[in-house]
C-alpha cells in the first residue's frame, strides 16, 4: 500500500483494525496458557508467572527488531528505493536470527539461577524451568517472526499478521490440553506441554507470514547477495532496533517497580493490581493498533519527505484513538469493580482493583498521546528519545512520586495510583513537545518551513 497518497483516515483505520484484532488474539493466547496451567496445579501457574520476566526479555527483542525493521523498510519504500528496502529487510532477518539464537541460549542457561534467586524451589522451580527452556529453544522462531512481519507492515498490510495470530491462537487452544493434560496417546507433560503447544503455534505463525512476505510485491526485488551482512546496514538496523528493544525492557522494569510498591500493601493489593493490569490491557487494545499503523505511515512519508502528511496522520490517529477511549473510560468508571469481580471473589481485591481501574479511565487518554508520539519519533528514526522518556516516567520518577503521594500526602495505596497518573501525565507533556521540536527541525531541514 502506498501510504504517501490517498485518504489518511481510511488508510489508518484499514491498518489499525486488523492490527488491534491480532493483538487481542495474542492477549487471549497468553490467557489460554494460564488457564491450562491452572488446571494442572497452583505450582504450574507459579511456574508460568516466574517465567514472565525472562519471556518479556524475548518479547522486548522481538518487538524492538520488528519495529526497527518496519521503520527502516517503510522509509526506503517512501524514497522509492525498493531494492534498498528489501535489502534492509534481509539484512535485518540475518541479524535478528543471530541475536535471537544468542538471547535464547543465554535465557536457557540463566533461567535456573534467576529462578533460584527469586526463591523458586521444588515443583515450583521444575515447572518454571520446563516452560521457559522450551520457549528459549523456540526463541529464534518467535523473534524472527516479528521481523518477517515487518516487511508486510511496512507495505501497510496488517491483515496477514491478524490472520496468522487468530489461527495460531486456535492451534495453541487445541494443542495445549492434549500436550499438558494428556489424552489418548498423548502423555501429560504439564508446563512442558504448554510450552510445546506455544512453540508449535509460533512455528505456524512464522511459516504463514513467511509465505505471504515472499509473495509480497517488495520481495520481487530480492537477491541472494543481500544475505551478506554489510556494516552500514548492520549499524543502521542496530541503531534503530536496540533502542526500541530497550524501550520495551524499560516498560517491564517499570511494571516490576510498581508491583514492588503495591505488594508492600499486602497480598490483596498485589492480586488486585495484577487483575487490573490485565483489564487495562484489554481496554487499551482497540487503540493500540494505531501505533503500528502510524509507524508505517510516518516511515513511508518520512522517506518521501512529506511532513505535512505525517502531522496530519498523527492528529487523525490521535483523535480516533482518543474517541475510542471514551467508551473504555465509561466502562471502567461505572463497571470497573464488576469486571474485576470476574477474576476474584475477594471483596477487598475487587474494591482495590476498582480503585485503580477508575484511575485508568483517565490514564487511557494520556497513554494515547504517549503511544502516538512514540510512533512518530520511531518513524523519524529517533527511538532513543522514546527510551529516555520511558525511563523517566516508569523507572526514575515513580519511587520519588510514590513516596510523595503515599507517605508525605498520606494517601497510602491510592497514592500509588495518583503517582502513576502524575508521572505519565508529565511524561506525555514532555514527549509531545519534544516530538514537535524534532519534527519541526526535520521539516525545516527538508522543506525550509514547518507545517506546525
Amino acid at each position: 500500500m502506498d501510504l504517501t497518497n490517498g485518504d489518511i483516515k481510511k488508510q489508518l483505520i484499514s491498518m489499525a483494525v486488523p492490527a488491534g484484532t491480532g493483538l487481542l488474539f495474542y492477549t487471549l493466547y497468553n490467557v489460554v496458557d494460564t488457564f491450562y496451567a491452572g488446571l494442572i496445579s497452583t505450582e504450574a501457574i507459579a511456574g508460568l508467572s516466574i517465567s514472565y520476566p525472562l519471556y518479556f526479555i524475548l518479547l522486548a527483542f522481538a518487538v524492538g527488531f520488528g519495529q526497527g525493521t518496519t521503520t527502516l523498510v517503510s522509509i526506503a519504500i517512501g524514497k522509492k528505493k525498493f531494492n534498498e528496502a528489501i535489502k534492509i529487510h534481509i539484512q535485518a532477518l540475518v541479524i535478528t536470527l543471530l541475536v535471537s539464537v544468542t538471547i535464547g541460549l543465554i535465557t536457557f542457561l540463566l533461567s535456573k539461577p534467576v529462578f533460584l534467586y527469586f526463591g523458586a524451589e521444588g515443583i515450583f522451580l521444575s515447572n518454571g524451568l520446563k516452560y521457559i527452556k522450551i520457549l528459549s529453544i523456540g526463541a529464534p522462531i518467535f523473534i524472527v517472526s516479528f521481523v518477517v512481519n515487518s516487511l508486510l507492515y511496512a507495505q501497510g498490510d496488517t491483515k496477514k499478521n491478524r490472520n496468522a495470530l487468530i489461527i495460531s491462537f486456535f492451534i495453541n487452544l487445541i494443542f495445549s490440553p492434549f500436550l499438558s493434560l494428556g489424552y489418548g496417546p498423548f502423555p501429560a507433560l504439564g508446563t512442558l506441554g504448554i510450552a510445546l503447544a506455544t512453540v508449535i503455534s509460533q512455528l505456524f505463525h512464522f511459516f504463514f507470514l513467511s509465505y505471504y512476505a515472499i509473495r509480497s510485491p517488495l520481495f520481487s526485488y530480492f537477491s541472494y547477495n543481500y544475505t551478506r551482512l554489510e556494516l552500514k546496514f548492520v549499524l543502521r538496523i542496530l541503531r534503530q532496533s536496540i533502542p526500541s528493544s530497550l524501550n520495551m525492557f524499560m516498560i517491564a522494569v517499570g511494571f516490576f517497580i510498581m508491583q514492588k510498591f503495591v505488594t508492600g500493601y499486602g497480598a490483596s493489593a498485589s492480586a488486585a493490581y495484577g487483575i487490573a493490569l490485565r483489564i487495562e490491557q484489554i481496554i487499551l487494545l482497540p487503540a493500540i493498533g494505531f501505533s503500528s499503523a502510524l509507524l508505517s505511515m510516518v516511515g513511508q512519508n518520512f522517506g518521501s519527505k512529506n511532513f505535512v502528511r505525517i502531522y496530519e496522520a498523527f492528529l487523525i490517529s490521535l483523535r480516533l484513538s482518543l474517541t475510542m477511549m471514551i467508551f473504555g473510560a465509561v466502562v471502567l468508571i461505572f463497571a470497573g469493580e464488576r469486571i474485576a469481580g470476574f477474576f476474584s471473589r475477594d471483596s477487598e481485591v475487587i474494591i482495590i482493583a476498582g480503585s485503580y481501574l477508575f484511575m485508568v479511565a483517565f490514564l487511557a487518554f494520556i497513554y494515547q498521546v504517549i503511544d502516538r508520539c512514540d510512533s512518530v519519533l520511531s518513524g523519524l528514526r529517533k527511538p532513543s528519545v522514546n527510551v529516555f522518556y520511558t525511563f523517566i516516567r516508569l523507572v526514575f520518577l515513580p519511587p520519588f512520586v510514590i513516596y510523595l503521594f503515599s507517605e508525605t500526602f498520606e494517601k497510602g495505596l491510592i497514592g500509588i495510583w495518583w503517582a502513576i497518573f502524575f508521572t505519565n501525565l508529565l511524561g506525555s507533556v514532555f514527549v509531545y513537545f519534544h516530538m514537535r521540536y524534532i519534527f519541526k527541525n526535520q521539516a525545516r531541514l527538508v522543506e525550509g518551513s514547518s507545517p506546525l
